[in-house]
């Protein structure tokens, strides 16, 4: 069966783990050829929902949803933010600003 279907990116990857409810899962893990298999399954059914590879060769990592777990067993999303810094200038500006949140003793939400 060919699998690159259901494959996803990191980011999608991250996402769909932070909201399933772990103590409503069982995860696999096993070596196959240089490679490590995560494997995530439901309790309650059983359905294989996700799996990640990690080549021990490059390092290298494959994530894949197959599906969606039970409503019961998804807990609400956590937000998730993102930032882009592109020049240098942005990634001085964004240190100097985490530096007076730091020297204010701000507990690091914005």
């Amino acid at each position: 069966m060919d699998n690159s279907v259901y494959e996803v990116e990191r980011d999608d990857y991250a996402a769909f783990i932070g909201q399933l409810n772990k103590s409503m899962m069982d995860v696999e893990d096993y070596v196959e050829q240089n490679y490590t298999f995560l494997k995530i399954k439901s309790r309650k059914t059983g359905k294989h929902l996700s799996t990640r590879i990690i080549s021990h060769e490059d390092g290298e990592e494959k994530y894949f949803i197959f599906q969606m777990p039970d409503d019961d067993e998804r807990v609400a999303p956590k937000p998730i933010r993102k930032i882009t810094l592109e020049t240098k200038e942005e990634v001085q500006a964004f240190l100097n600003a985490l530096g007076k949140l730091q020297e204010k003793g701000h507990d690091g939400t914005i």
